[in-house]
Parts: C-alpha cells; sequence; structure tokens
C-alpha cells in the first residue's frame, strides 16, 4: 500500500487494465477473492472518481453491468498527484 491508498482498489484498477473487454463485479470479487459487497463498494467509488466506466445505465438492479477502466484517466490522475506531491 502506498500513502494509504487502498490495495483493493489498485488491484481492481489492474486487473480491468489486463482486461480490455471489461470484467462484471461477479468476476472480479471471484478474481481478487475479496467479498462481493467490497469490490461492489470499490467499483462505486472509482467510477465517482472517473476512474473506471461502466455500461449501466441509471438502473443497475438485475443487470449484466460491465466495468472498463478509463486509462487515460488513470494517467491523468496520477500525473496530477505526482506533480502536487513532487511540486519545485
Amino acid at each position: 500500500m502506498i500513502f494509504g491508498v487502498n490495495p483493493i482498489r489498485g488491484a481492481i484498477v489492474r486487473l480491468l487494465s489486463r482486461h480490455s473487454e471489461g470484467m462484471t463485479s461477479g468476476a472480479i470479487h471471484r478474481e481478487l477473492n475479496a467479498t462481493y459487497q467490497t469490490v461492489f463498494r470499490h467499483l462505486q467509488e472509482l467510477e465517482s472518481a472517473g476512474a473506471v466506466t461502466s455500461d449501466a445505465g441509471e438502473k443497475r438492479q438485475g443487470q449484466r453491468v460491465i466495468y472498463v477502466v478509463d486509462s487515460d484517466a488513470v494517467r491523468a490522475a496520477l500525473a496530477g498527484y505526482e506533480d502536487y506531491l513532487l511540486e519545485d
């Protein structure tokens, strides 16, 4: 864990970056051996932050939702964080 970043969120982003076609929350939780509730909560946070997108509309209930990492958004966030931390 680096600077308090949650390791599950990092693992989700890393896993999705290896699956460009995206993955369901169920597949992610099985792959990471984490509880479904934990993975789902972190996916919601990542989606709110713009690091992950989904094909879900307003209603998610009963749908098979595919999550995909937004690599450009992750890179931009990391670059911005680096600039902030290592400000000259």
